[in-house]
């Protein structure tokens, strides 16, 4: 299959209805992988054929759309808490590969990582990088957006967009299987999965969600996860369980 590469639409220009020019970050990125004039190549969700190679931009001809390949058939929406150091970094690009549809990380009383307005618009940026990045390196056809870092009280508001959350929480002893079996029945497809900062959550924010009414308090086992580890068994559970 021809490799994908992810061009924003200001850096497309049209020639005619077949032809197009990219210029950007892509360019350097197809010549570094050596294709030539002929070669087959993905941008975004379409087949192109290489007509013209310059050192700023590539001129493409259409080909065909793009096959729909590695697209869950379940919308799952991760909401995490910012983690310290490149641990959200690696739980962004793994859940990506595992078929996460969206991310939203946020705040709460024990997330350790602090930033002010214009830090959090410079990690989001580099989130949603690793997440386009990770959509090309496992063959997803679809995008994964990575929203703005909310605060706990946005994120609570949030959680309505879908059909039914889970709440992952070390105090809680109902069953994940209980409640995703409840979810299959119900034949939903928009799920939700809250994930807390290193240090979990309070007793005030625990009680909040299990208040609100599309959300599950679940146990993920008698073990203490860490929150990337709860994360990616959370995410790959649901994913495995509702498209089998």
């Amino acid at each position: 299959m021809a490799r994908r590469f992810i061009v924003e639409n200001d850096n497309i220009n049209n020639i005619d209805d077949n032809t197009i020019t990219i210029e950007g970050k892509e360019v350097k990125h197809i010549q570094v992988l050596r294709h030539n004039i002929g070669d087959e190549i993905i941008i975004n969700d379409k087949v192109y054929s290489i007509v013209k190679m310059g050192r700023e931009n590539i001129t493409l001809k259409y080909k065909k759309e793009a096959p729909l390949i590695g697209i869950p058939k379940t919308n799952v929406t991760l909401y995490i808490a910012l983690l310290k150091n490149d641990k959200l970094d690696f739980v962004i690009q793994k859940a990506v590969e595992i078929g996460v549809k969206k991310i939203v990380p946020f705040t709460s009383s024990n997330t350790i990582v602090k930033l002010d307005d214009k830090g959090k618009i410079k990690r989001k940026e580099k989130l949603q990088k690793i997440a386009e990045e990770a959509c090309k390196q496992c063959g997803r056809m679809d995008m994964v957006d990575v929203a703005d870092i909310v605060t706990w009280d946005k994120m609570c508001e949030k959680l309505c967009e879908n059909d039914a959350v889970l709440f992952a929480y070390e105090s809680s002893h109902i069953s994940l299987k209980e409640k995703l079996n409840d979810i299959k029945d119900k034949e939903y497809t928009n799920i939700g999965i809250i994930i807390g900062a290193e240090g979990g959550f309070t007793p005030k924010e625990a009680q909040k969600l299990e208040n609100i009414d599309n959300v599950a308090c679940i146990s993920l086992g008698s073990r203490i996860l860490r929150a990337e580890t709860a994360a990616l068994n959370l995410l790959s559970i649901v994913l495995y369980e509702m498209e089998e």
